[in-house]
């Protein structure tokens, strides 16, 4: 039998017991949920890896169309293969889809300078595409003096000496535009603005010609700025019936529809049918992730070149 004496024992051991459970309980509620949540943050991470190497597979898809349309045919134009939207598709675990957009088909900023210099006659197309959106026309000369290679201001442009005074200060950059949201930087352009320019420019390395089969009216009355809306209107509609072969093609074709085909305007390398720059877009979602990947391509050579691709 238990003495008298024992049963206080009994009750504090007992009490102990009880608060040591106390004590562990929480504790090992608070392994089991950071355990958890690691084991969720290792599927997430997992899904993001995939979904990754999904988007990085669909730039490479469409790089092999590309490629592909690079030897069938000397033209670009809406019709052929790469200009078809991927709708999302089915794949294990998640699904894709992407478009491919012909760059070309949009006015190029750095044509603005060529070899460090301001070409006006491409600046004068740049007024004319800023006064069709009814943006300021000034908005020419300030990216001009953002890309030419000298400090001194033409006209309605902007040097060091107006950066400088801003906080924080810095200099015209005084080479080409990398990419779209460099706009912001330059005088003149704000979100909403670089915003409206977003569907009709784009910013390519080096000179590039605008695409007749692909390009918008808009941008097409710019850069031929003797046609009138009329016969821009005449040479879409002929292209949607067969795609131009190139600048003799559209003469000859038009010739007896346009009055004086020979026009100033197409002199020189400012339009063509074949594009070497295009930009695709890759959707891709896996287990609980999702992706968006943008690529830029430049097509000079049979398998296509990626200048730059970033993940949102």
């Amino acid at each position: 039998m238990n003495s008298p004496h024992s049963r206080p024992q009994h009750g504090a051991a007992l009490i102990m017991a009880l608060l040591v459970v106390a004590l562990v309980t929480p504790l090992a509620t608070t392994l089991i949920w950071q355990q958890h949540n690691w084991l969720r943050g290792m599927e997430t991470r997992r899904d993001l890896n995939q979904a990754r190497q999904l988007a990085s597979a669909g730039v490479d898809w469409a790089r092999a169309v590309l490629a592909e349309d690079a030897r069938k045919s000397r033209h670009d134009h809406p019709g052929e293969p790469w200009a078809t939207r991927v709708p999302n598709m089915p794949v294990e675990d998640g699904e894709i889809g992407g478009a491919i957009t012909d760059e070309q088909s949009k006015y190029n900023l750095n044509n603005l300078v060529r070899n460090g210099r301001r070409d006006d006659l491409e600046i004068a197309t740049f007024r004319r595409l800023l006064a069709g959106l009814q943006l300021p026309q000034q908005l020419a000369g300030s990216l001009a003096d953002w890309l030419d290679a000298d400090d001194q201001p033409g006209e309605d442009g902007a040097e060091d000496d107006d950066y400088l005074a801003l906080q924080p200060p810095y200099r015209a950059a005084n080479r080409e535009l990398s990419d779209l949201d460099n706009l912001l930087r330059i005088k003149g352009y704000t979100p909403r603005i670089v915003a409206q320019l977003r569907p009709y420019v784009t910013v390519l390395p080096g000179y590039n010609p605008l695409n007749l089969n692909t390009a918008g009216a808009r941008v097409l009355g710019a850069v031929l700025h003797d046609f009138s809306t009329t016969e821009i209107r005449q040479i879409i509609a002929e292209r949607e019936r067969i795609p131009f072969l190139d600048e003799n093609d559209l003469r000859s074709r038009l010739a007896g529809q346009i009055d004086s085909a020979q026009r100033p305007s197409l002199v020189g390398e400012r339009i063509g049918t074949r594009s070497t720059h295009f930009s695709v877009l890759v959707h891709t979602r896996h287990g609980q992730a999702s992706v968006r990947l943008q690529a830029l391509l430049q097509r000079n050579t049979f398998w296509p070149r990626i200048l730059w691709q970033k993940f949102d």
